[in-house]
């Protein structure tokens, strides 16, 4: 029996012809149109027949407009808006989408609704419409808030919208996922699915870190703990500024999950740091990476590189206050001292202050 992984494999392997005879050998519909997009996508990525995409494209559209089901066709096309926008063709994408949505009001099952319109969000998501894809998972919740079906049905609803938020998180740059994570670990949590839970917290917590360098590969391959794998991709995606930072924000958290050689990023970024300009807002974030790492020397030189007085007063005062943690009291109220900012300095000053006297 031909499934979804058989047609993916073939078409990843150039054999195009024999991938798309396959897809009709799928009983489900929605199955059929991802295996469609599935090669069309692979044809852009291998350098095939392109000639070939638009009547694709045209299968999985028929699919989805034929279907006598309101679900079929609402993932659907938001399955073939997904491959509208990863092909280019961005017009189409939007106008796909909206068609999307609209099918997924047709639906009147609240459930089944609330899944195709997170479904689609999902797919929103990944063509980088954050803004958008937020909205419809808040409509799709709402969706099944206010659906009069027994509780565990309902949770059995939220859970899948958290998946799929968890899910797009995971495509996403570290700066868009961390809303996805936050909200599909807060679900998770308050549902009391604590292993499901702890995973989300911690893909969370490697977005939050990974500010800069936080492409989505990257982050998989830490939480994997490919480390060099990950820093070798940091190294060849990324140049001056935002390499230094993106091997710092790996220590960082190879040092969060206890990673000994983390301290042998540190080494070999530094070691390449004279090299690198370095903008205020860089400095900046070096500054409290080193901070974070312990390497509290090396932020006080960078720190003392930043002229803007705000960034140069928010860095100094992370040193110092993490100087008072370490119990160096004079040294942390000398870094204190040399604040540029009044109101800053003072504040620093107190707390150092506070902290010294236990």
């Amino acid at each position: 029996m031909t499934d979804l992984e058989e047609i993916r494999a073939l078409a990843e392997r150039g054999q195009f012809e024999d991938a798309l005879e396959r897809v009709w050998e799928l009983d489900d519909e929605l199955d059929q149109i991802e295996a469609l997009i599935n090669v069309a996508l692979a044809i852009r990525r291998k350098g095939g027949p392109e000639d070939w995409i638009p009547g694709i494209l045209e299968d999985a559209e028929y699919i989805a407009e034929h279907s006598k089901d309101p679900y079929t066709r609402a993932v659907g096309y938001g399955i073939i808006a997904f491959a509208f926008h990863a092909l280019g063709y961005y017009k189409e994408a939007a106008e796909t989408f909206n068609t999307a949505i609209e099918e997924a009001g047709k639906i009147k099952d609240p459930l089944l609704k609330g899944e195709a319109l997170a479904t689609v969000a999902y797919y929103v998501a990944t063509t980088g419409d954050a803004e958008t894809a937020m909205e419809l998972f808040d409509v799709a919740f709402d969706v099944i808030a206010r659906a009069e079906v027994e509780y565990r049905a309902k949770v059995d609803g939220f859970l899948k919208i958290a998946e799929l938020m968890e899910n797009a998180g995971d495509e996403l740059f570290s700066k868009n996922a961390i809303g996805f994570y936050r909200t599909a670990f807060d679900i998770f949590d308050k549902l009391h699915v604590n292993q499901r839970a702890g995973v989300t917290e911690k893909k969370l917590q490697l977005a939050e870190i990974m500010s800069e360098t936080g492409l989505p590969e990257i982050r998989r391959a830490l939480l994997e703990g490919r480390y060099h794998y990950a820093l070798a991709l940091i190294r060849r995606k990324f140049k001056g500024a935002s390499k230094l930072i993106g091997e710092l924000e790996a220590a960082l958290w190879m040092k969060r999950v206890n990673e000994p050689t983390y301290v042998e990023v540190i080494e070999e970024a530094l070691r390449e740091a004279g090299n690198v300009e370095l903008s205020p807002a860089s400095a900046q974030r070096v500054a409290m990476l080193l901070t974070q790492l312990g390497s509290l020397r090396d932020a006080l030189t960078f720190a003392e590189m930043i002229e803007d007085p705000g960034r140069k007063s928010s860095a100094l005062r992370g040193i110092a206050i993490a100087l008072a943690e370490r119990e160096e009291y004079d040294e942390a109220k000398k870094v204190a001292e040399s604040i540029p900012l009044p109101e800053v300095r003072a504040e620093t000053l107190r707390d150092v202050e506070t902290m010294s006297l236990g």
